[in-house]
C-alpha cells in the first residue's frame, strides 16, 4: 500500500479533497440547522432593520463598527438595501472588539439609541456615516461617536448614553447579541445570515 501510494500521490489528493469537501458539507448543514433553530432570535423585531415588515426575505449581519472588513462590507450592504427594497436588512450590534477599543461598545450603544428613537431608516444613515469615517481597528475616537450622534440623538439623549453601558433597554439587546452570536458558533466578523421567509417587525 505504501509503495502504492507514493506511485499514485493523485490518490491522496484526491482522498484530501473529498475529505474537505465532506467537511464543508456536514459545517454547512449543521450551520442551517443553527439558523433554523435560531430564527426567531434573528429575526427579531428588537433589532435595527430596514424593509418590509413582512419581507418573504431577510439578511441579517452581525457587525463590529472596529472591524475593518465590516467597514469594507458597509458599501456593499449599502447597495445591497438600494438595489433589494422588498428585502429585510437586520442588523446585529455586536461590538466583539470592545474590550480592545471600548469605543467600539461606545458606538454600538450609540447605535441601538438611534434606532430606538428614530427607527430605521435613520439607523442605517448613522451606520454607514460612521463607517464613511474610515476609522477602524482602534482609530475611531469618542469624539468622532459623540460629534456624530448630534446629528441623530438629542443632547439629552446623548448624555444617557452612558447609562445604557451597565443595563436597559440597550445593554440587554447588546448581550441577547452577543448570547446569540454565541449559539451561532460566531467568533469573529462580519457575520451573514439568509432567511427566505423572514419576517422582522418594526422600522
Amino acid at each position: 500500500m505504501t509503495t502504492y501510494l507514493a506511485n499514485h500521490p493523485e490518490f491522496l489528493i484526491a482522498a484530501s479533497e473529498t475529505l474537505h469537501q465532506r467537511q464543508q458539507i456536514a459545517q454547512q448543514q449543521a450551520y442551517t440547522q443553527l439558523v433554523l433553530q435560531y430564527r426567531a432570535e434573528l429575526l427579531s423585531s428588537n433589532s435595527p432593520s430596514v424593509g418590509p415588515a413582512d419581507a418573504k426575505s431577510a439578511v441579517v449581519m452581525f457587525f463590529d463598527y472596529q472591524c475593518s472588513w465590516c467597514s469594507k462590507m458597509a458599501p456593499v450592504v449599502e447597495s445591497l438595501v438600494k438595489a433589494n427594497p422588498d428585502t429585510r436588512f437586520i442588523f446585529k450590534e455586536f461590538p466583539i472588539f470592545s474590550s480592545r477599543w471600548p469605543v467600539s461598545g461606545l458606538a454600538a450603544r450609540v447605535g441601538e439609541l438611534v434606532w430606538l428613537a428614530n427607527g430605521g431608516t435613520k439607523y442605517l444613515d448613522w451606520h454607514n456615516a460612521l463607517y464613511a469615517t474610515g476609522k477602524v481597528e482602534g482609530a475611531l475616537t469618542e469624539q468622532d461617536v459623540y460629534g456624530l450622534a448630534q446629528h441623530y440623538l438629542t443632547k439629552t439623549q446623548i448624555a444617557e448614553v452612558k447609562q445604557t453601558q451597565d443595563s436597559g433597554a440597550v445593554h440587554d439587546a447588546l448581550m441577547m447579541n452577543q448570547a446569540l452570536a454565541q449559539h451561532m458558533n460566531f467568533s469573529g466578523t462580519p457575520r451573514v445570515c439568509c432567511d427566505a421567509t423572514g419576517k422582522s417587525a418594526r422600522d
